[in-house]
C-alpha cells in the first residue's frame, strides 16, 4: 500500500529537569534552546556557538520561515559545534536506552547529538524515546521497544522503515520535488506538510492524521482512500485493497478538568469522552511533545502521573483510544511540578520570604499557623498573583508552618501543593 500525503506507565531512565533549557550540554555546546520572549537568532547563535554570525546555520537547521519572529516556547536544537555532514542527521534527544546499528558492526548505544545516516537502524528499548532530527527541519518522535530503518537522508529527500513498534513525525511543508517518506510492512506515506502517527499493532498497521490529509494506495495505480485530519484507519497487513478500509473520525480531545500536581499524588481528571475505551498520555518539556521524558495510559478518566518528576513545568499531552485502538485528537496541559518543600529567603531586617513556582493565570493563597495541622492560620492571604510573599518580622520564637494552594476561579481552592517550615530564632 502507499500513503500519499495531501496537506500501563512507561518510565525513563532519567528526567531533565530544567525550565529553559531542555537538555544537557553536550561537547562544549547545548543541543538545544527553549525560545524565550526577546529572543533573536542572532544572540542565540552567540550564545552556544560564541558566533553570532552562525544564526543562518540555526534557521537552516530548524526551518525558520522569519528570524525576526521567534515563537517563545519553540525548542531549537544545534549539532556537537559542527555542521551536520550530507546525508546525516542528528538524534536530538533520548532517555532510556536506544542503540545505533550497523551491518557488521556491533550496536553502539545511542547519545544525544550523535550524527546518524543512511543505512542506519535506531532501536529504542523498554520505557525509553529518541527524537530524531532531518536535515529538511522535520522531526520524528521513535517511542518505546520500536526499530525505525534510515533509508534515506537528505535535504530534499527523507525516507524511514518501520520495522517494529511505532513512529511520530512533524513534517515541515514540501516544497516542489522533495519528498517524505516512512514505510511500514503494508503502508508507505508519501508526505508534504503534516502530522501523524503510525504503528503496527496486531499484524495491522494503524493510520492517524492530526492535520493535514494523507492518501492511502496499494500501488500507484490502484484507487485509493483519502485520510483527512481528524481522521484514522485499521489496515489489513495481509495486501488487502487498503480503499475498501473503514475511515474513522478520531475522538474528540479530552477537555481537563482537574488537576492535583502535589508531588507526593500528582494527576489530573478529565471529562469522559464519547466512545473512549482509555487513554494514553505522554509529559515532556518542550510544547511540541516532540522529546517525550514518559508516557503512560489509564481505563479511567482519573489519570495518575509520575511522582519522580523533578520540581518544573511540563506539557501533558492526552488522547482517547476508541475501540479499534485508534488514538483520537490531543488534549494539552501546561502544568508545574512542585517541590515537596518550598524555599525560604532570610532578609535582614528579620523578615523571610517564602517563594514557590506560580503560573501567571493562576491565583494562589497562602496560609501560615503555629500548628502543623493549621487549626489556627496567622496568616491567611489569598487571590495572589505572585508567586513569593514576605512575611515578619516574627515577634515570637519558634517553629511556623506554611503552605500554598492554588484557585481557578479566585474562590475555591485545590489542596496545597508546597509549603515548609520556618524556625524563627527565640529573642
Amino acid at each position: 500500500m502507499i500513503l500519499r500525503a495531501q496537506g500501563g506507565r512507561r518510565r525513563i531512565a532519567s528526567v531533565v529537569a530544567l525550565a529553559a533549557c531542555v537538555f544537557s550540554g553536550l561537547l562544549g555546546a547545548q543541543p538545544s534552546h527553549v525560545v524565550q520572549p526577546g529572543d533573536t537568532l542572532w544572540g542565540i547563535s552567540a550564545q552556544h556557538y560564541r558566533q553570532p554570525g552562525r544564526w543562518p546555520e540555526i534557521q537552516q537547521r530548524n526551518n525558520v520561515g522569519e528570524p525576526r519572529r521567534l515563537h517563545p516556547g519553540t525548542v531549537l536544537y544545534f549539532a556537537d559545534g559542527r555542521p551536520l555532514g550530507e546525508g546525516e542527521a542528528m538524534v536530538l534527544a533520548v532517555t532510556g536506552q536506544a542503540w545505533q546499528r550497523r551491518a557488521g558492526k556491533p550496536d553502539v548505544l545511542v547519545a544525544q547529538g550523535m550524527p546518524v545516516q543512511a543505512g542506519d537502524t535506531l532501536a529504542t528499548g523498554r520505557d525509553a524515546f529518541l527524537t530524531l532530527g532531518l536535515p529538511d527541519g522535520s522531526r520524528s518522535v521513535i517511542p518505546s521497544s520500536s526499530t525505525v530503518e534510515l533509508q534515506t537522508v537528505g535535504r530534499d529527500r527523507v525516507g524511514l522503515r518501520l520495522l517494529g513498534g511505532g513512529i511520530e513525525s512533524q513534517v515541515h511543508k514540501r516544497a516542489s520535488g522533495q519528498e517524505f517518506h516512512i514505510r511500514s510492512r503494508a503502508l508507505v506515506l508519501s508526505v508534504r506538510g503534516t502530522q501523524f502517527r503510525v504503528r503496527e499493532h496486531g499484524g495491522r498497521t494503524v493510520g492517524e492524521v492530526i492535520e493535514g490529509s494523507v492518501a492511502v494506495r496499494s500501488s500507484p495505480r490502484s484507487r485509493q482512500l483519502v485520510l483527512e485530519a481528524g481522521q484514522g484507519s485499521v489496515f489489513d497487513g495481509g495486501g488487502s485493497d487498503p480503499a475498501g478500509a473503514e475511515v474513522r473520525t478520531l475522538l474528540a480531545a479530552p477537555k481537563f478538568t482537574s488537576r492535583a500536581m502535589s508531588p507526593t499524588s500528582p494527576g489530573v481528571e478529565v471529562e469522559q469522552v464519547p466512545g473512549a475505551q482509555g487513554y494514553r498520555w505522554r509529559i515532556a518539556q518542550d510544547d511540541s511533545i516532540l522529546a517525550p521524558l514518559v508516557e503512560g495510559s489509564s481505563a479511567s478518566t482519573s489519570l495518575a502521573l509520575p511522582k519522580d518528576l523533578p520540581p518544573g513545568f511540563y506539557y501533558l499531552r492526552v488522547a482517547a483510544v476508541d475501540a479499534a485502538d485508534l488514538e483520537g485528537m490531543p488534549g494539552e496541559l501546561l502544568f508545574y511540578m512542585p517541590s515537596p518543600t518550598g524555599s525560604v529567603r532570610w532578609k535582614d531586617d528579620g523578615r523571610v520570604e517564602l517563594l514557590w513556582w506560580g503560573s501567571p493565570d493562576r491565583r494562589y493563597r497562602l496560609e501560615i499557623s503555629r500548628d502543623p495541622d493549621f487549626a489556627i492560620r496567622l496568616v491567611d492571604l489569598q487571590d495572589m498573583q505572585a508567586g513569593s510573599a514576605i512575611v515578619g518580622p516574627f515577634v515570637l520564637g519558634g517553629r511556623y508552618h506554611w503552605r500554598v494552594s492554588e484557585t481557578e476561579d479566585g474562590t475555591h481552592y485545590g489542596e496545597p501543593f508546597t509549603g515548609g517550615s520556618i524556625d524563627v530564632p527565640v529573642r
